[in-house]
């Protein structure tokens, strides 16, 4: 399942160059109806996460710097907590979140291509949230796309480095006409859905072996007289 989302994945990632960096569709050249926009433009909101109160009874889940690698989202990474209130920093389907604190892992970026239910992120983690629905498979993948010049905003010492989110919500970036955004949208929408049923399979898979591999240590379940 891994290594078949890395493919979907390494796809959309060169639909999405061929599409807005090199333009080959369009005979190598940016259409003029593209206009030149920062980030703000085309976002609904760029913030960082909450302060975490970590607690095991309860089914809020909040996401760290650890749960975001390689484009993906990993849940099992995440962490329970009590909120004192929820509010618009819990996740939707399309935010975009990056890694804003410290070196090797400032930058990286995955966007949020499932029904999110109680999650949201830490104070580590910026969110991105696209201001219209038509923009976030372009969003996620830009983000994802950007992850070098993410990190080059960064601010502080070595081990000490923060992303601002003033410098995130600046970036240059180039926005295309609607008509051009429904056709990658078509094109994009089958292989985020292909990735996350296979993320949430993976999933299931693991939490089936987390639940049977102890009972076949202890004895609890005998396959002595399985013949393979």
């Amino acid at each position: 399942m891994i290594r078949l989302n890395d493919n979907l994945e390494q796809q959309a990632a060169a639909i999405f160059r061929s599409w807005f960096v090199n333009c080959i569709p369009f005979g190598g050249i940016a259409p003029d109806e593209w206009k030149n926009v920062t980030l703000e433009d085309i976002t609904a909101m760029v913030s960082r996460g909450i302060t975490p109160k970590y607690a095991d009874d309860t089914d809020q889940i909040i996401i760290n710097q650890k749960c975001i690698r390689n484009h993906m989202i990993d849940l099992s990474l995440a962490r329970n907590h009590r909120p004192k209130v929820i509010n618009d920093k819990w996740l939707r389907f399309g935010d975009l979140l990056i890694n804003s604190t410290g070196d090797g892992t400032l930058g990286r970026a995955a966007p949020v291509w499932f029904q999110p239910h109680n999650l949201t992120v830490d104070s580590h983690v910026t969110i991105v949230r696209p201001a219209t629905e038509n923009l976030i498979f372009y969003i996620g993948l830009w983000g994802t796309q950007h992850e070098k010049e993410i990190e080059s905003l960064h601010t502080g010492s070595t081990g000490q480095t923060e992303l601002p989110r003033d410098r995130v919500k600046a970036m240059k970036l180039v926005l295309p006409d609607s008509k051009t955004l429904a056709h990658f949208n078509s094109v994009m929408a089958p292989m985020a859905s292909a990735i996350v049923t296979n993320l949430e399979e993976n999933q299931r898979l693991a939490n089936l072996r987390d639940a049977l591999l102890p009972k076949l240590m202890s004895g609890e379940i005998d396959v002595s007289s399985i013949k393979i």
